[in-house]
């Protein structure tokens, strides 16, 4: 097997990297969880464009755009246009930032702009500097990550589209350096003083997860259909005809905002608003954000994250609750992505069984396990950051480091350690400690868990809106999605395919605790001893 085809060929770069080559650009240690989702929803809720065409001002580019952009044989990358929104980020996140790392031009901007705010209000009764500071904190609400970051490059919960902005990043050495006097100075040179394309924090991952969406919505419909039918993937008719999920997809995207976010967004269009001269010098400055690529063979997985998708997105949902549920979603589809691909090219003898894309994790309980699930449960993660480790060592991939490096052996180790430490296996392992479904967070003996907050999104995505289905069908589909053994038949594949006997210490003697997990969250009902019901309770759309 050669090299990965990145899609959109066009914007493949040189790398010496392994990690990015075989699992596109990129998904990165340090990228939070939120950020993988805030990044998503940037792309899908910017203005786009591939190449010279036309801006794409919906949430997904057209069939037919995707078909064409598919079978060019040098596809140009997608282009896109988030907002930066200096003034909001000041005014929302500057009290908030390190004192250290607060510069005195941006001190002085805050005040005035939190005089600005005050002025421009008209109130009855109440005093416009107390309204003021209401908004501040209002918008204050909203910082979602990056703490210890200089202000600009926080970034806001993305409760809404006009939260969604580039990452943007101060560059401090060089503000000290050439001295600026004024933020005038800094934002009338700002690809100087700042820098929009870093990817730093924002590091391409949720750019990722966009295009593995576009990649399997341009893939032939008998190809799908094979695939769901080999896999035993339950789904609807109208779930695998690829035109109806891009437009349900589409239609879903627009359940995220809406008119409920409509308020918010004057908000924060006034507060941005308040300097005129720094919004006309930032737009001047700021270009359009490159995506890059992912492999073309991801598809399958691409599938399934678009059938989660579109059920969670058709559910009748507290918009708050469906982003916690897509951060959720967006985490568990990069560990899924790592898996998938690895399995692909991991040379050498590949274990038995599986999910349906050839991979399988070993859940336990976080305090009901006996010491024998612990244990195959510690034993199944090792196996699979084995596969991770392998593939990144597949014979194209060593040739291509070599020939990236020159040949230089020490280089070419240099590589490979950046790749396992921020880009492989170790990424695989801290972010399901992010989401909390490896522990513990330190020392030995770490293993797959199963979360309330997993487990919700299982109920939601793997079940349709008011669908029932029998406990025993449930722990089927999640073992096909996921590759995740509970019990049953599915733990006895997934010892094996670990390298373990099918051993009957491991299987639960006296109840499930899963089972225990479903009722407790009122999505499980025993209809006798030997029948339970795994049920979806919300609603869906009917628009």
């Amino acid at each position: 097997m050669g090299l990965p085809t990145p899609f959109p060929s066009g914007a493949l770069k040189a790398t010496a990297n392994p990690a990015i080559r075989l699992f596109g650009l990129r998904f990165f240690k340090d990228q939070t969880i939120l950020e993988y989702l805030a990044e998503f929803l940037a792309v899908v809720f910017s203005p786009k464009r591939i190449s010279g065409s036309e801006v794409i001002g919906t949430p997904l580019p057209t069939l037919k755009t995707l078909h064409s952009w598919t079978v060019s044989t040098d596809s140009a990358p997608l282009h896109y246009r988030p907002p930066v929104r200096l003034n909001l980020k000041l005014l929302a996140f500057l009290s908030l930032s390190p004192i250290d790392k607060r510069h005195d031009i941006h001190l002085r901007h805050y005040e005035e702009l939190a005089n600005r705010l005050a002025s421009s209000l008209q109130t009855v009764n109440l005093d416009r500097n107390e309204v003021a500071v209401s908004i501040e904190d209002l918008i204050q609400g909203y910082q979602g990550a990056g703490f210890s970051r200089t202000w600009c490059a926080q970034t806001f919960y993305p409760v809404s589209a006009g939260l969604l902005t580039q990452e943007t990043i101060w560059n401090e050495s060089v503000a000290r350096r050439k001295k600026v006097q004024t933020w005038e100075e800094s934002t009338a040179d700002f690809g100087t003083y700042y820098r929009t394309d870093g990817n730093v924090f924002l590091a391409r991952g949720g750019e990722v997860l966009y295009l593995q969406l576009c990649n399997v919505l341009s893939v032939a419909q008998a190809t799908v259909d094979e695939f769901v039918h080999q896999a035993g993937i339950s789904v609807t008719n109208d779930e695998a005809d690829l035109g109806r999920l891009h437009e349900s997809l589409a239609t879903g995207f627009g359940h995220i905002y809406g008119a409920h976010t409509a308020g918010l967004d004057s908000i924060l269009d006034h507060v941005d608003g308040l300097d005129g001269s720094t919004l006309s010098a930032v737009d001047k400055s700021v270009g359009e954000l490159t995506c890059g690529w992912c492999p073309r063979e991801s598809w399958p997985e691409a599938f399934l994250f678009a059938i989660e998708l579109r059920r969670l997105m058709s559910a009748v949902l507290d918009p708050v609750d469906r982003l916690e549920l897509l951060t959720t979603g967006c985490a568990l589809q990069v560990l899924r992505s790592l898996c998938a691909q690895s399995i692909r090219y991991s040379d050498g003898t590949l274990p038995a069984g599986g999910g349906c894309l050839g991979y399988s994790w070993i859940v336990s309980s976080s305090d009901h396990s006996t010491r024998q699930q612990q244990l195959a449960s510690q034993r199944n993660l090792q196996v699979v950051q084995g596969i991770i480790q392998r593939a990144l060592r597949n014979a194209a991939l060593v040739q291509h480091v070599q020939h990236s490096v020159g040949g230089d052996a020490l280089e070419a180790r240099r590589s490979y350690a950046e790749a396992d430490a921020r880009y492989g296996h170790k990424l695989l392992v801290a972010l399901g400690k992010k989401l909390g479904i490896i522990i513990p967070w330190r020392g030995p003996g770490a293993r797959f868990i199963m979360t309330e907050r997993m487990l919700r999104y299982m109920v939601m995505t793997l079940l349709r809106p008011g669908e029932r289905q029998t406990y025993d069908e449930f722990l089927a589909r999640l073992y096909c999605h996921f590759g995740i053994a509970i019990e049953g038949s599915q733990l006895d594949d997934a010892m094996v395919w670990s390298g373990l006997p099918a051993n009957a210490s491991v299987q639960h003697r006296q109840g499930s605790w899963l089972s225990s997990m479903l009722r407790a969250g009122g999505f499980l009902t025993e209809l006798s001893d030997a029948c339970s019901i795994v049920h979806n309770p919300f609603f869906g759309n009917t628009d």
